[in-house]
């Protein structure tokens, strides 16, 4: 079990929390005497063409491309789906901005930074676990290098991120399947390392190196607005099955992947990775890159994905739709002991995110968006949690004021392998209000109810805290 986190870690966690909710209150202030901090992202107001001016000639005609709902928050490197990396970014969507010009120049030759700051304090207020305080946080920066401005290499850039990690694991003392948060992998780690290439008018993207599944396949937009890693960012069964599907902090492997726009809505993705289990964990602060430590197969994970209302000059409610395929053929230790070894198994997964209302008309963003996703594993034998369920809902903008606040509710359903004795299944319901008080810097009270902790019949456990989220 793990101990309650030190006094010295406390204070520095309080530390945090006291200047950054200084800064809060300070850009809170500042947004509402500049009328908000929301980034203009689409072209400003056409002038006038007086009445004697013949008509300006027909643009050109570009190909439509997905609006990529996934790179709502591009400058946060934390968790950061791998298709936003080199996904250029406004400046208020950072505390530093431009570095007084700096970092702009520094983006015209294809070199852009990014850091970010994520820290939750919680605790447990029932359950038969006495009460523990628990603070975890990550620092996470990455460095994409665009070598097409910096080389004239058409298309190739390169990309390397890594993590600083502090704190304790209140999920440790809980005894959960689900942790409480995702932030939990004290020390530091080299995260991600790849080349990537595209082709064909960006539609087709090679990327090849060190690389997480996790950060490409099983995840939408939506999941960013949660605290539990159950929901954020991939259904928690995925990692929880093999290890390896997991990304940075703390693990990496080496692999390849590939993604393909069969249309400007429809796109097919496919990876496959190694299965070195020193790496999933981290081994050597994640710069354990040999090939056949303790693996003996392959990950591999296929996905379809269907952006409906994600093309240019689409008004619709936008939405997303992920349905896939996942199979490694190592051999993973059986239940409930681990005292043998079996083979491999396969699963399939699905999800799917949808705004259904927009208070403010067509092409705007407030509004109700509603998801689903749902996990299943074939082997038992060797998965912890073989069947999962997921459901939910956000609401952006609930209070008209405050358009970029958003209010989630979430619930998932974990069902325990038949080979662990007396277990059924553990269910989560997460309900959180995030405080958009600038779009750099976000402020998330957040209550979680955890029925049967690792799916015993024990009593329900009522986990609250906050979690702070700071983009550099």
């Amino acid at each position: 079990m793990n101990r309650s986190p030190s006094f010295r870690t406390l204070l520095v966690a309080a530390a945090w929390m006291l200047l950054l909710a200084g800064l809060a209150s300070a850009a809170s202030a500042q947004q509402q005497t500049t009328g908000g901090g929301q980034a203009t992202t689409g072209a400003a107001a056409a002038p006038q063409t007086p009445a004697s001016s013949p008509p300006a000639p027909p643009a050109a005609a570009t190909p439509a491309k997905p609006d990529r709902m996934v790179c709502k928050h591009s400058a946060n490197p934390h968790r950061r789906h791998t298709g936003c990396k080199d996904h250029d970014f406004d400046w208020d969507e950072t505390l530093s901005g431009t570095w007084n010009g700096v970092r702009s120049k520094m983006r015209e030759l294809g070199i852009s930074p990014t850091m970010s700051y994520t820290g939750v304090l919680q605790t447990n207020a029932t359950g038969q676990t006495p009460q523990v305080w628990s603070y975890a946080g990550q620092l996470v920066g990455g460095l994409n290098v665009d070598f097409e401005k910096l080389l004239k290499v058409k298309g190739m850039s390169v990309y390397v991120g890594g993590s600083w990690g502090t704190g304790s694991n209140l999920s440790g003392s809980l005894h959960n399947l689900f942790p409480v948060n995702s932030l939990y992998a004290p020390s530091y780690y080299l995260g991600e390392m790849y080349l990537q290439q595209t082709f064909l008018s960006n539609n087709l993207t090679l990327l090849g190196g060190r690389i997480a599944a996790s950060n490409t396949f099983a995840t939408l937009p939506v999941f960013a607005n949660y605290v539990n890693y159950g929901l954020n960012p991939n259904p928690y069964p995925l990692g929880g099955n093999d290890i390896t599907f997991f990304g940075p902090p703390t693990g990496t492997e080496w692999g390849a992947q590939a993604t393909y726009n069969i249309t400007p809505v429809l796109q097919v993705a496919a990876g496959m990775f190694n299965t070195n289990l020193n790496a999933a964990n981290g081994q050597n602060h994640g710069t354990d890159w040999t090939l056949q430590q303790g693996n003996k197969g392959a990950l591999v994970v296929a996905e379809v994905s269907y952006y409906p209302h994600q093309i240019a000059q689409d008004q619709g409610k936008q939405g997303e739709y992920t349905v896939g395929f996942i199979t490694d053929n190592n051999s993973f230790p059986t239940l409930p002991g681990g005292t043998s070894k079996d083979g491999g198994y396969t699963g399939v997964f699905a999800m799917a995110q949808e705004m259904v209302y927009q208070p403010d008309g067509p092409g705007t963003s407030r509004g109700l968006t509603i998801w689903g996703s749902w996990a299943y594993n074939s082997k038992p034998l060797i998965s912890p949690i073989p069947l999962f369920w997921g459901a939910g809902a956000s609401y952006q903008g609930l209070i008209q004021s405050r358009k970029n606040d958003v209010a989630a509710a979430g619930w998932i359903y974990g069902q325990s392998s038949s080979y662990v004795p007396n277990t059924s299944a553990e269910q989560v319901l997460e309900l959180n209000y995030r405080f958009a008080f600038r779009n750099f810097l976000g402020l998330t009270p957040d209550f979680q109810y955890i029925w049967k902790p690792g799916g015993y019949s024990v009593p329900g456990v009522a986990v609250f805290g906050a979690q702070l989220a700071v983009t550099f």
